[in-house]
């Protein structure tokens, strides 16, 4: 067994997009992220991908680490250990894993056994994908962001961040650059952007919905749902799947998505890593 780790996200597609295409649907975040960082929209985060090969060279296994958060692809169960060893060797100060719930804690509890650490669940989360699609009616109506909405957009993003618990490291000139992308909308009500839903380049034929942010005092009018729906039909009409996460301990959110069509697939887990 070998374990390579790269900076170089183009390297790194050239190598695994073999493996990646045996299941493009479990690999969205890497895969996005792979893309994001070849084309300047990933926020310049410190970025290491891993990809374990077998005796005989073959990929057997893939991660990524961005800003310190390994998120773990299919990899096999044994060489999880030496997964945490080789992010220790290359000096990769960790903070959280997340993989389904197995990995995750095999991966973990290595971690805080090599450093005298602990660590503990903060959220799981489920990854759903679009089977047929229902379209809601809510008042107001869809648009793509434009220049002129940075700050909004901006604001939606770190707002939704402070509620989900999970800090966005926002750079102006990315959200920028995903406006002038086209993968980021807002729904209009009187004038007024009431909702937020972005969505990342396809990849593989999928592409991943998320965030997805209404203000408080605009909640309970439908505007999540149908500017989502808007979203996942463009993806539709592209050519590409729709998939998307949800936060478990968020029923509303996992029962708006089901309503208009998305189907379950599988769960991660998410855990924090304290030295």
């Amino acid at each position: 067994m070998r374990i390579d780790i790269t900076s170089d996200a183009a390297r790194f597609m050239d190598d695994v997009e073999p493996f990646l295409r045996r299941d493009p649907l479990r690999h969205t975040v890497i895969a996005t992220v792979v893309i994001n960082v070849i084309n300047g929209r990933s926020g310049g985060l410190s970025t290491q991908f891993l990809c374990v090969r077998d005796d005989t060279g073959q990929v057997v296994g893939i991660a990524q680490c961005t800003d310190g958060a390994p998120y773990l692809g299919e990899i096999p169960a044994h060489s999880i250990p030496a997964v945490v060893d080789a992010f220790a060797a290359h000096a990769i100060a960790l903070r959280s894993v997340e993989a389904p719930e197995s990995d995750a804690v095999a991966f973990a509890a290595r971690w805080a056994k090599a450093n005298g650490g602990t660590y503990r669940n903060r959220y799981s989360a489920r990854l759903f994908r679009l089977d047929t699609l229902q379209v809601p009616d809510a008042a107001g109506s869809p648009r793509r962001a434009v220049g002129d909405d940075v700050a909004a957009c901006i604001a939606m993003i770190e707002a939704f961040g402070v509620e989900a618990d999970v800090p966005q490291r926002l750079n102006e000139a990315v959200v920028r650059k995903r406006i002038e992308a086209g993968t980021t909308w807002l729904w209009e009500y009187d004038g007024t952007p009431v909702c937020l839903v972005a969505r990342q380049p396809a990849v593989l034929g999928w592409a991943r919905i998320g965030p997805v942010y209404t203000p408080p005092r605009f909640r309970g009018n439908g505007f999540a749902s149908a500017l989502t729906a808007t979203v996942a039909g463009r993806i539709r009409a592209e050519g590409a799947d729709a998939c998307l996460f949800t936060d478990l301990a968020n029923p509303t959110s996992n029962k708006i998505y089901q309503r208009i069509g998305f189907e379950p697939v599988r769960d991660f887990a998410h855990y924090t890593l304290t030295a």
